[in-house]
């Protein structure tokens, strides 16, 4: 399973990696603390369309969670998104 864990985390691109630190520095770590689509393109610069390949992959990842029932979709981290930038800030993917 940790083989599986490290693969995952040696394959994210930078821009995955960007929008990972960006949720954990604006600590969007529960569902209550997400940040909607349009707060993460404007503060990153990223295109829609990017911004929906980047989720989609990170969420196929289980890094990243949305949370639905509102007109507004919230982008969190969750446990594994944030194990995965540990890992990767301890150099043990590189």
């Amino acid at each position: 399973m940790e083989q599986h864990f490290t693969s995952l985390v040696e394959r994210l691109t930078l821009e995955e990696i960007e929008l990972l630190n960006y949720l954990i520095n604006k600590e969007a770590t529960t569902r209550f603390s997400g940040r909607t689509k349009q707060e993460i393109v404007s503060e990153l610069n990223f295109s829609e369309p990017t911004l929906r390949k980047i989720i989609c992959r990170l969420e196929a990842m289980n890094f990243i969670e949305v949370a639905t029932g509102n007109r507004k979709h919230l982008i969190h981290i969750n446990q594994y998104g944030l194990q995965a930038i540990q890992k990767l800030y301890e150099g043990s993917c590189l």
